[in-house]
C-alpha cells in the first residue's frame, strides 16, 4: 500500500515542479507586461521631450535635408549640429541606444557608432510599421550586448520601443506619409537588467519555496507512513499471533469437549449399573436391612442419580460446544409443557417453602420445537429459581404468544437473592458460579444456565437474564413458534 504512496509522491513532486515553473512564468509574464507598459510610457515621454526641445529646433534644417539622400546628410554642418545636440540630449537620459529612422526606413542617426544602416528583423519591421501608424510598440530583448562606461562588453535585458515622431508641422515632401503628423520613427533601448534579474530571482525563490514546502510535506508524509507501516507490520504480527492463539485455543476447546464427551459416556455406563442395582436393592432387599443401611442405600441411589444428571449435562454441553447436538422437532402444546414442568418442581418448592405461580393464557398454543430440550431448559430455570429463593419467596412462570414475530415468550422470575449485574456474565460461563452463602448450600456444576442458553439458541431463540441483588431474577426466553433450521447458530 505504501509503495503506491511513494510513486504518487514522486509523480506529485514532478507535477508540482512543472506547475510551479509555469505559474512562475505566468506571473513573470504579467510583471513583464506591466514593466513594458511602464517603460513604453517612459520612452514615449522621453521621445516627446526630445521632439519638443531638439527636433522642432532643427525642423527647418530637416525639411531641406529631406530633399536629398540621407547618406549625404553627414556632409552638412547643420546636420552635424542637429546630431550632436541629439546625442547630448539622450546622453543625460536613462537609455542605452537611440536610433532615428525616416518613414522609408533609412537610418538618420544612431548612438551606436557601429550602426551604419537600418537592419530590421521580422518583429522589428512589424514594430516599425506600427510606429509609422502612430502607435508605440515595445518588446523585450534578452542577452543583448552593450558597452559599459569603461568600454567593457556586457549582456543584459532591454526594452526596445519604436515611437513615432509627431510634429505640429506638415511635411509635404514625404510622399508615402499616410499619417501627416508622423515625420520619423525613433527607436529607444531602455536597460531593465536589474529589474529583470529581480523578476527572475523572485520566480526562482517562489518556485523553490513551493517545491521546498511540498518536499517538507512529502518528507513528513514519508516519515508518518514509515511509522504507520511499522505499526501495521507489528499489528499484523500480533494479529497472526492472536490468530494462532485463537486456533490453538479452539483446538484445545474441541479436545476438551471431546474429552468430556468421551469421559461422560464412559462414566454413564457404570453409573447406570450402580443406579439399577441400587434400585433393585432398595425395592427388594431394603426390608431385610437395618435402618442405618437403608439410609446408606437411599444415599447411594440418590447420589448416583444426581451424578448421572451432572454427567448428562456435561455430555450435552460438550456436544453443543462441538456442534454435534441433535435436534428432534415435534409439534407440542406449549401451555401443557409449562404446566408439566411446574408439577415436576412442586416437591422441591414445597420442601423449600417457596410458592409457585403460573400465568398461562386461556387459549392454548402449539409450537414446533425439540420438546425434550425445551423441557430441560424450563426445569433448569425453575429449579434454579427455587434453589436461590429463600423460604416465603415466590417463583412465577408465564408464557404467551407474540403474534408480531410469531414467537413464544416464556419468563421465569423469582424473588430470590438475585445476581449483581457485574456477575451475570460470570454465571453464564460454563462452570461459573457466584460466591454467595446461599449458593454454597446447594450442589451444582454451574452448567444449568449456560446449557439452557445453548439449548435455546439451538432452537433458534434468544436467552436474556435480568437480575438485581436481593430483589430477584427474571429469565426471558423467546423461541420461534415454527422451527427454522436456518436460524440455528453455526
Amino acid at each position: 500500500m505504501f509503495s503506491y504512496l511513494r510513486y504518487f509522491s514522486a509523480i506529485s513532486l514532478i507535477l508540482v515542479v512543472v506547475t510551479a515553473y509555469f505559474v512562475g512564468m505566468y506571473f513573470r509574464s504579467i510583471a513583464s507586461e506591466d514593466l513594458i507598459t511602464l517603460v513604453e510610457k517612459n520612452n514615449a515621454a522621453l521621445a516627446q521631450g526630445y521632439i519638443n526641445s531638439t527636433w522642432k529646433k532643427h525642423y527647418n534644417v530637416l525639411i531641406r535635408l529631406w530633399r536629398i539622400d540621407v547618406k549625404r546628410w553627414g556632409n552638412y554642418r547643420e546636420f552635424l549640429e542637429f546630431k550632436n545636440e541629439t546625442l547630448d540630449y539622450f546622453e543625460e537620459m536613462p537609455v542605452s541606444e537611440i536610433n532615428i529612422y525616416t518613414l522609408s526606413g533609412d537610418l538618420i542617426l544612431s548612438t551606436d557608432p557601429s550602426k551604419e544602416a537600418a537592419s530590421f528583423n521580422s518583429e522589428e519591421a512589424l514594430a516599425f510599421n506600427m510606429a509609422k501608424q502612430a502607435q508605440n510598440t515595445s518588446r523585450i530583448l534578452d542577452d543583448k550586448e552593450y558597452y559599459l562606461t569603461g568600454g567593457q562588453v556586457a549582456y543584459g535585458t532591454f526594452i526596445q520601443t519604436f515611437t513615432p515622431i509627431l510634429s505640429d508641422f506638415y511635411v509635404p515632401v514625404v510622399a508615402n506619409n499616410t499619417q501627416a503628423k508622423v515625420e520619423a520613427v525613433i527607436e529607444l533601448h531602455y536597460n531593465i537588467t536589474p529589474q529583470w534579474e529581480k523578476l527572475w530571482n523572485f520566480q526562482i525563490v517562489s518556485m523553490g519555496g513551493i517545491v521546498l514546502i511540498f518536499v517538507i510535506l512529502i518528507t513528513v508524509l514519508f516519515v508518518s507512513s514509515r511509522k504507520a507501516e511499522g505499526i501495521i507490520a507489528k499489528q499484523h504480527e500480533v494479529n497472526l499471533e492472536l490468530t494462532a492463539a485463537a486456533a490453538a485455543a479452539e483446538a484445545e476447546n474441541r479436545d476438551k469437549s471431546q474429552f468430556l464427551a468421551n469421559i461422560s459416556h464412559e462414566l454413564r455406563t457404570p453409573l447406570n449399573a450402580i443406579i439399577g442395582f441400587s434400585e433393585i436393592l432398595k425395592t427388594e432387599a431394603i426390608a431385610k436391612l437395618e435402618h442405618q443401611y437403608q439410609e446408606y442405600m437411599r444415599d447411594i441411589h440418590s447420589s448416583g442419580v444426581h451424578l448421572l444428571s451432572l454427567i448428562n449435562d456435561i455430555l450435552d454441553f460438550s456436544k453443543a460446544e462441538a456442534g454435534k447436538l441433535e435436534v428432534n422437532i415435534s409439534e407440542i402444546d406449549g401451555v401443557k409443557m409449562v404446566k408439566n414442568s411446574m408439577r415436576l418442581v412442586i416437591p422441591r418448592a414445597e420442601e423449600a417453602q417457596v410458592t409457585l405461580v403460573e400465568d398461562m393464557p386461556d387459549k392454548h398454543f402449539t409450537l414446533q420445537t425439540d420438546a425434550k430440550k425445551l423441557k430441560q431448559v424450563l426445569l433448569n430455570l425453575l429449579s434454579n429459581a427455587v434453589k436461590f429463593t429463600p423460604a416465603g419467596g415466590e417463583v412465577k412462570i408465564s408464557a404467551r404468544h407474540n403474534p408480531a414475530d410469531d414467537s413464544i415468550v416464556i419468563e421465569v422470575s423469582d424473588t430470590g437473592i438475585g445476581i449483581a449485574p457485574k456477575d451475570i456474565s460470570k454465571v453464564m460461563q460454563p462452570f461459573g458460579q457466584v460466591d454467595s452463602k446461599l449458593s454454597r448450600k446447594y450442589e451444582g456444576t454451574g452448567l444449568g444456565l449456560p446449557l439452557s442458553k445453548k439449548f435455546v439458541e439451538i432452537l433458534g431463540g434468544t436467552f436474556n437474564i435480568h437480575s438485581e441483588l436481593e430483589k430477584g431474577t427474571t429469565v426471558t426466553i423467546t423461541v420461534p413458534r415454527l422451527f427454522n433450521r436456518d436460524s440455528q447458530p453455526a
